[in-house]
């Protein structure tokens, strides 16, 4: 375990503890705007929700980092600051980058699906009725789906509007056979060889 040292560990806390108020006030900053924009957001009941795999990844990444620094840390030959603080901010992010995924997930509904992106500001909400067509593309790693929709009924062509997101594949199935059971828009499956074929064909 090497020369394990409390002292210095209560130190790295601290520091931890500093950059754990911004980090984390920043993010909690953010669901006080999400919970007002969260109360226009009725698409009725939840059917399923899904989350973003990339994002998945780079928690799977942080982790497996927070646990190589530690054990750098404790055998390292003599206690250091800075690498007790290295798996502390690490874990901190990973409670961040998790509090995100979660904010960011996919919701199912009766009515529509709601979500967004890491790099939006404001909900996604889509009415299935307001869905004119979808695309999915099959890839190795993880798929995704494109969802062509207009904010009113009676809109037009040049008010289409695109909303890109990435499923796993079990998440893939359920959310085309959510659409495909809701709404009349054509479906077309983009396999991994860029093979174009429309749903069910």
């Amino acid at each position: 375990m090497g020369n394990f040292d409390p002292r210095v560990l209560a130190y790295a806390c601290f520091l931890a503890f500093i950059y754990a108020l911004l980090a984390l006030g920043a993010s909690a900053y953010r669901q006080v705007l999400d919970d007002f924009a969260a109360k226009d957001v009725k698409l009725g009941e939840d059917l399923d929700i899904s989350y973003d795999p990339l994002m998945m990844v780079m928690l799977g990444g942080i982790a497996v980092l927070t646990v190589l620094f530690t054990w750098i840390a404790l055998a390292w030959s003599e206690p250091r600051i800075e690498l007790y603080v290295v798996p502390l901010c690490l874990l901190i992010n990973f409670m961040q980058f998790y509090y995100r995924m979660y904010q960011q997930r996919l919701q199912i509904k009766t009515l529509g699906v709601v979500g967004r992106t890491i790099f939006e500001e404001g909900w996604r909400l889509v009415r299935y009725d307001h869905i004119h067509l979808v695309e999915v593309e099959h890839d190795p790693v993880w798929d995704t789906v494109v969802i062509y929709y207009t904010l009113e009924a009676n809109a037009t062509g040049k008010d289409v509007v695109e909303f890109r997101r990435r499923l796993t594949h079990p998440m893939c199935k359920e959310l085309v056979e959510a659409l495909r059971t809701r709404t009349d828009a054509k479906i077309f499956v983009k396999e991994s060889t860029k093979k174009i074929r429309p749903e069910g064909a």
